[in-house]
C-alpha cells in the first residue's frame, strides 16, 4: 500500500522572521561560545538547544540548517517580491516555491536559487549579474561544502570558528537579496533587520 505521506504530515511556511532570527543567533553564539567546545565535558547550551552530542555534529547541523534556511529566504523574498509588484501569477506562485521547475532547466542548485529565482522578478537581479565575484564563492561553496554536508558529509573539527567564513558569506547573500527585497536598515555601523534583530558589522 502506498503511503500518503503528504496528508498524514501536515507542513508549513517558515515565517521569514524565524530564518533570519535564527541564522542572526547561530552566527552570534559560534563567534562567542569556543570555551563551550573547548571543555568537551558538559554539554553545549545555545540559545535554541542544549546539544548532548559530538560538538562537530553541533557544528554539522548548524550550518546544515543555515545553509537551508538561507534558500528558503530567497525563495521567499522572491515571492514576497512578485505580489508586491502584482506580478504572482499561477505559473510564478508554482516555480517561486520550486526552483527546479523553473524553465529553460537550470544547472545547478546554486544557479536555481541566486540566479533563476530572482531573474522572475528582473534579470538584474540574479547573484551572477549583481555580484560576480560573490557569485563565483557561492558557486564553489555549494560545489565544495553545501552539496557534501547535505548529503553524507559532517565538519570533522570541533571548532567553531570554521563556520567563520561560511557565516560571512551568508551575511553578503542576506545584504544581496536586500538590495532588491529591502528588510534591512542600515544604523551606522550596524545592520539591522527590520524585525528587530541586528548585527554589528
Amino acid at each position: 500500500m502506498t503511503q500518503a505521506f503528504g496528508s498524514g504530515l501536515p507542513l508549513s511556511n517558515i515565517p521569514i522572521i524565524n530564518l533570519l532570527r535564527e541564522f542572526q543567533l547561530w552566527d552570534k553564539w559560534i563567534r562567542s561560545e569556543q570555551r563551550q567546545f573547548a571543555s568537551g565535558h558538559e554539554p553545549i547550551r545555545t540559545p535554541l538547544l542544549i546539544w548532548g552530542g559530538m560538538p562537530e555534529d553541533l557544528l554539522t547541523l548548524i550550518l546544515q540548517r543555515t545553509i537551508l534556511g538561507l534558500e528558503s529566504y530567497v525563495s521567499a523574498a522572491v515571492w514576497m517580491k512578485l505580489g508586491e509588484l502584482g506580478r504572482l501569477t499561477p505559473e510564478l506562485n508554482r516555480v517561486a516555491r520550486n526552483p527546479f521547475e523553473i524553465r529553460p532547466r537550470q544547472k545547478g542548485t546554486a544557479n536555481c536559487y541566486y540566479n533563476a529565482l530572482p531573474a522572475l522578478i528582473d534579470p538584474k537581479y540574479a547573484l551572477k549579474e549583481r555580484n560576480a565575484i560573490l557569485w563565483r564563492q557561492v558557486e564553489e561553496f555549494y560545489k565544495a561544502v553545501r552539496n557534501k554536508i547535505l548529503h553524507g558529509y559532517q565538519i570533522g573539527s570541533t571548532y567553531p570558528e570554521v563556520l567563520y567564513p561560511c557565516f560571512d558569506m551568508f551575511w553578503e547573500i542576506y545584504a544581496w537579496v536586500n538590495e532588491w527585497h529591502p528588510r534591512v536598515t542600515q544604523q551606522g555601523k550596524r545592520m539591522v533587520f527590520k524585525f528587530g534583530f541586528g548585527r554589528s558589522k
